[in-house]
């Protein structure tokens, strides 16, 4: 961080020619003339009249050095002097898409599995994230972003409304373009194709772009209806796109759904998570932290940060004492 500080030399060249000036107007032996008065030398040579000059010639001396520090500190605060910083941006090369299951069954816990991705952000550091929501269809909320305070106020505005009735807002805008509910694998397909360079099938080669590629899947997996994908065939997908699935089981017992979802993620190398475990989330969030990735370094960019305050403060300072000073020697 620099500032300029030609302004320097001006200011102590300055105090030091009021420093001069006010000796040589000050000085304890000097004395004005006027009407003379018979036998006043008595008076001036008593040494409490001294010191009561000596007394009177320091606040003098004080207020005109406030002042001048007033005055020169007016003209800094009012010339709005900045900071300026070169810095360069570092980011971690990793992606990571919050698929959301927001079909009829989800009701009772869509809020409750934002509440785990509001609990995961603060674990992150540049990397980007996404928001998609899906039922029969899907629809992307948010694409990805590095912007947390923006992710942050996209999911809290999401739960809001969830926990206050606002659900159809988001289950009847384009996440039921066709037949169905809760189509997993469609929903999970969609996620993939969210990130860049995404191959549009298995037969096709990703573009590899060397970021670390993550999924954080939230379902109870009760499809109803038919499938273009299946789970299994998604999660396929996402492996050969080097994309890693993370499954959140939304349901709260152990039963056929949560078994087949369980299944699936770990016979095609995904991670199975019970939203019911309070651990999942630092688990969660140290599994993807801990991948492979590398740095990535931005243009480096100049910072301007204004602080007239200091400047504000010091004036107030020094117009404090300049007052107080002329208040005690009743100029």
């Amino acid at each position: 961080m620099s500032l300029v500080l030609w302004w320097v030399p001006i200011v102590v060249l300055v105090l030091l020619v009021a420093v001069i000036i006010s000796q040589q107007l000050f000085k304890p032996g000097r004395r004005k003339t006027g009407t003379p008065i018979a036998n006043s030398a008595r008076l001036t040579r008593l040494p409490e009249y001294d010191r009561a000059v000596r007394k009177a010639s320091k606040r003098v001396w004080f207020a005109f050095i406030a002042a001048v520090l007033s005055l020169v500190v007016a003209t800094i605060g009012g010339a709005r002097w900045v900071y300026t910083n070169v810095v360069t941006p570092e980011k971690y090369n990793r992606d990571i898409v919050l698929c959301l299951d927001v079909s009829g069954s989800m009701v009772d816990y869509d809020a409750k599995v934002i509440d785990r991705y509001l609990e995961m952000l603060p674990g992150f550091n540049g990397e980007r994230m996404s928001l998609v929501v899906w039922n029969s269809s899907a629809v992307p909320i948010f694409p990805l972003t590095d912007d947390y305070a923006f992710v942050k106020e996209q999911l809290e505005q999401m739960r809001d409304a969830m926990e206050s009735g606002g659900y159809s807002e988001f289950v009847n805008v384009g996440t039921l373009e066709k037949p169905g509910a809760s189509l997993v694998g469609d929903g999970l397909a969609s996620c993939v194709m969210q990130f860049e360079g995404a191959a549009p099938s298995t037969d096709e080669e990703p573009i590899d772009d060397g970021r670390s590629r993550s999924i954080i899947l939230a379902t109870d997996n009760q499809v109803n209806g038919e499938q273009t994908v299946t789970l299994p065939e998604a999660l396929q997908y996402a492996r050969h796109n080097s994309i890693s699935v993370y499954g959140l089981d939304a349901n709260e017992n152990q039963d056929a759904y949560a078994e087949e979802y369980r299944i699936s993620l770990e016979n095609n190398g995904g991670t199975y998570f019970a939203l019911t475990d309070g651990t999942q989330v630092d688990t969660i969030v140290d599994t993807i932290t801990s991948e492979q990735t590398s740095l990535i370094r931005g243009a480096p960019q100049l910072t301007i940060t204004d602080q007239p305050e200091v400047w504000l403060w010091l004036l107030l300072g020094g117009t404090a004492i300049y007052l107080t000073m002329v208040w005690r020697s009743r100029l």
